[in-house]
C-alpha cells in the first residue's frame, strides 16, 4: 500500500462485501395504512443484504424512499397465510434505509434482518452515475 493511495473501506471496496456482514435485526415494525406516512428503517451502516418478512395478513410495500412507496416505485411482499407463513424477500443492495407501508387501508407488521458492512452511510450520498436520486421519481424508490 502506498501512502499516496491509502486503502480504506468504501463503496467500491470489494472486501467490504466479501466478508460476513454484521447482523442487524428488528421485529414487530408497524407499517402504517397506505394513506399514511411510511415507516423508515434506518441502518447504522451501509447494508450488503436485507431480508424483509411480512408477518401479518396484509400485503406490504417496500421501497427506498418515502415517495417511492407512496407512489409507484416499490415492490410488494404478499400477506402471510397458513400456507405461506411470513413471506420474505431478500435484497442484495447497499442502502442506508428502507421504507415500509401497508398496501391496503389496514396497517401490517414486518421484521427486518440485514447484513451490514463497515461502510459509513454518508458515503452513499451522490454515489450514482449522475448523483443519487432516491426520491422515488425515476424508478428508484
Amino acid at each position: 500500500m502506498s501512502l499516496a493511495n491509502p486503502y480504506y473501506v468504501g463503496l467500491q471496496n470489494v472486501g467490504s462485501y466479501q466478508v460476513s456482514g454484521v447482523p442487524y435485526a428488528t421485529s414487530s415494525i408497524i407499517a402504517p395504512a397506505s394513506s399514511s406516512t411510511p415507516v423508515e428503517v434506518v441502518f447504522p451502516d451501509t447494508t450488503q443484504r436485507i431480508f424483509v418478512s411480512n408477518i401479518n395478513t396484509q400485503p406490504l410495500r417496500v421501497g427506498f424512499s418515502s415517495n417511492g412507496v407512496k407512489g409507484t416505485n416499490y415492490f410488494i411482499i404478499p400477506a402471510a397465510t397458513l400456507s405461506t407463513a411470513f413471506p420474505t424477500q431478500e435484497l442484495k443492495v447497499k442502502v442506508s434505509s428502507i421504507f415500509l407501508l401497508s398496501h391496503t387501508a389496514t396497517e401490517t407488521s414486518a421484521s427486518v434482518f440485514a447484513e451490514l458492512t463497515n461502510i459509513d452511510t454518508n458515503l452513499l450520498l451522490n454515489s450514482g452515475p449522475s448523483g443519487s436520486n432516491w426520491s422515488g421519481s425515476v424508478g428508484v424508490g
